[in-house]
């Protein structure tokens, strides 16, 4: 228990973003290059699910893929200029001052239906 909190802490420590990986070693052969490619394609392999749940995996594979293209269909019009948006003069421009980091500037877009 010591050893893992210790391990645990230097981890935070050096910046646990910087570790690709961890591995863990009972001898040096655990630590060759092939070793590392096969605990690479290890966590890689799929999981062993029983038909269950696998079953249930791909139920909620399914679910969340339908609320996720719901989710995209509604929100893509306003987003597609494709979809009969058309921009005014100017708006480029104003939106470029934006990310030029222009102070104290706003733009608003409005958005008005015809026919």
């Amino acid at each position: 228990m010591l050893y893992a909190a210790t391990r645990n802490n230097l981890t935070k420590a050096l910046g646990s973003t910087h570790f690709i990986d961890s591995l863990f070693a009972t001898s040096k052969g655990d630590l060759t290059p092939d070793a590392y490619v096969a605990h690479k394609r290890h966590i890689a392999a799929p999981k062993p699910l029983s038909a269950r749940e696998q079953d249930a995996a791909n139920a909620r594979a399914a679910e969340a893929g339908a609320a996720y293209e719901g989710r995209h269909a509604r929100a893509s019009p306003a987003l597609d200029t494709g979809a009969g948006v058309k921009w005014g003069d100017g708006v480029e421009e104003a939106v470029k001052g934006l990310v030029a980091g222009d102070e104290g500037r706003v733009v608003v877009l409005v958005r008005t239906f015809t026919g």
